[in-house]
């Protein structure tokens, strides 16, 4: 009897501290994400007060029509890794640059034109542009964990005008959905890296 008493209060005092354990990591669990929540927020208000961004642009994600599609097949992306929906270009020196009040940027373009109105931009169908940055705003988005940033510019060469919008997370990846005013839309992923002087 004495034993079996003995016993009993063994597993009561192997559950109790199984519980005490299981709610301390939960606790430490916790404070955890509150400690990487408030770093995150502390990179992203750091990111905020800059002035110079410089994105490289590592994947393109062209809007995929049926004709993208054919095309992309055809004669894109044979034995490349690639699909219409994902195309890498790493390696291929296209960026977005902010510095103070200016802007530039190169980037691939790989969809179609939405109407046959505009000039077609000369022979370059890459989205290009350096100019006055005069509409930049900027904003954390608190609930996504990003900083998030909007402007427009105009196409170098052409009538294209381009609603830009472009969200930096505290890992320095990036993420840019670009709406023109006559192609499809594309959205691109990259890094924020250190600007290349070259530009």
């Amino acid at each position: 009897m004495k034993q079996l008493l003995l016993h009993k209060r063994f597993r009561q005092l192997t559950l109790l501290i199984a519980l005490l354990g299981l709610f301390w990591s939960c606790k430490s669990s916790k404070i955890d994400k509150t400690e990487a929540k408030a770093q995150d927020m502390a990179a992203l208000q750091i990111l905020l007060e800059q002035d110079d961004y410089y994105v490289n642009i590592e994947v393109a994600y062209p809007f995929v029509t049926a004709a993208t599609q054919r095309v992309a097949n055809a004669l894109l992306l044979r034995n490349t890794g690639n699909n219409a929906n994902r195309i890498d270009v790493r390696g291929d020196g296209n960026f977005i640059k902010i510095q103070n009040d200016s802007i530039s940027g190169y980037l691939p373009f790989f969809g179609e034109r939405r109407n046959n109105s505009g000039a077609y931009g000369g022979r370059n169908s890459a989205i290009q542009f350096k100019e006055a940055l005069e509409d930049l705003s900027k904003h954390i988005h608190t609930e996504k964990g990003k900083l998030e940033l909007k402007f427009s510019v105009d196409q170098t060469e052409g009538t294209e005008h381009y609603q830009i919008l472009m969200d930096i997370f505290p890992n320095k990846k990036v993420s840019v959905n670009i709406t023109p005013t006559y192609k499809t839309n594309m959205r691109y992923s990259g890094k924020l890296t250190e600007a290349d002087k070259s530009i």
